[in-house]
């Protein structure tokens, strides 16, 4: 009888939501529209810029055997994998969805499990250099320093979870030439990024619906929605601290990214828990750090934040390179589908 009620309340949430979002994608087109506009132009000129290469170079690293090559002289140091403690460091330079990616290739080729997986998801997730400078700016020094608090508390939480963990040998590693390796590579980046940049438009769909019966609402509460958002918040006068914490955090947009890069294969419970002990401890780590080491930083640090110029000419590129994209994507699938036919 619970279990009845419970699927019945659960089902007349869902209803009232659909209905709900049906109705304001009508009522508040305007507002969306607007927030859709600006989320793809964060895409063109944040997202892409600072993870396409980046999200290349981890397939290309899983595909060729370059981690386990990489590892091989670290391996008689450290205990534990080093495979897996490079996939930790990679992820804190890369950006967000790096981390992820790099552990769903080492799952899709057997080496790692989907618990494994699960665990550290947990850990390998960090803002990156490109994303920290497209959207707090700065000095080198001083973004150093941040990018350094931010990722302080992953590798903590790497060091409990890689302790228990190892990875397979690769059975029968296949000797590919580097331009198919390359081509391979860069459809599994061209994936993600379509992943990436879909779920971005799609939080600026909602978000738009928010602004249509809020109004501009507190910048920090749109950091948590949607990272990307820190820039504005940064504009207005925004402390250094909150922005390790946000920027450590991820966000909901990009919590929903990785699951859908990694297959879903996501501990919700586990990983937000991660997310927010690691973004109180980066914000605490950062006040504490302001004051007794970087006090003169802080105002050179945020006059130097600029904002990238927009215009329609530099965007065409991008655009071409989103088209692109969808092409290779539907060819992939297309043979993918293919295979899976052949084979049954």
């Amino acid at each position: 009888m619970y279990m009845q009620n419970r699927a019945f309340y659960y089902n007349f949430l869902l209803i009232i939501s659909i209905l709900f979002f049906f109705f304001g994608a009508v009522y508040f087109h305007e507002p969306i529209a607007q927030a859709v506009l600006n989320a793809g132009t964060r895409c063109i000129f944040v997202i892409l810029p600072s993870l396409y290469l980046f999200s290349i170079l981890a397939a290309f690293c899983v595909r060729s055997g370059f981690l386990e090559l990489l590892a091989e002289p670290f391996q008689k140091i450290i205990k534990t994998d080093a495979v897996l403690w490079l996939v930790v460091i990679f992820s804190q330079i890369g950006g967000y969805p790096a981390g992820a990616q790099l552990l769903h290739n080492l799952y899709q080729n057997g080496r790692i499990s989907q618990e494994q997986e699960r665990n550290l998801l947990c850990a390998c997730m960090g803002c990156g250099f490109g994303f920290l400078f497209a959207t707090v700016g700065g000095n080198l020094r001083t973004a150093l320093a941040l990018w350094l608090i931010i990722s302080l508390p992953n590798f903590i939480l790497a060091g409990c979870l890689i302790r228990n963990h190892n990875i397979k040998k690769a059975e029968s590693p296949e000797k590919l030439s580097f331009s198919v390796l390359l081509t391979e590579s860069v459809d599994s980046a061209a994936s993600a990024m379509l992943k990436i940049c879909g779920m971005i438009l799609a939080f600026g769909a909602f978000m738009g619906i928010l602004y249509g019966i809020f109004g501009d609402f507190n910048q920090i509460f749109a950091s948590i929605l949607e990272i990307s958002n820190l820039s504005d918040y940064m504009k207005n006068g925004g402390t250094l601290p909150v922005a390790a914490g946000l920027l450590s955090f991820g966000g909901c947009c990009v919590h929903f990214q990785i699951a859908a890069v990694c297959e879903n294969h996501l501990d919700w419970m586990k990983f937000l828990v991660c997310r927010i002990l690691t973004a109180v401890s980066s914000g605490l780590l950062c006040r504490i750090c302001l004051k007794f080491f970087f006090p003169e930083s802080v105002p050179a640090f945020l006059i130097n934040t600029v904002t990238p110029a927009y215009s329609t000419q530099n965007a065409v590129p991008a655009c071409c390179l989103a088209v692109m994209s969808v092409f290779v994507l539907k060819k992939y699938d297309f043979f993918h589908k293919s295979l899976t036919n052949c084979k049954k």
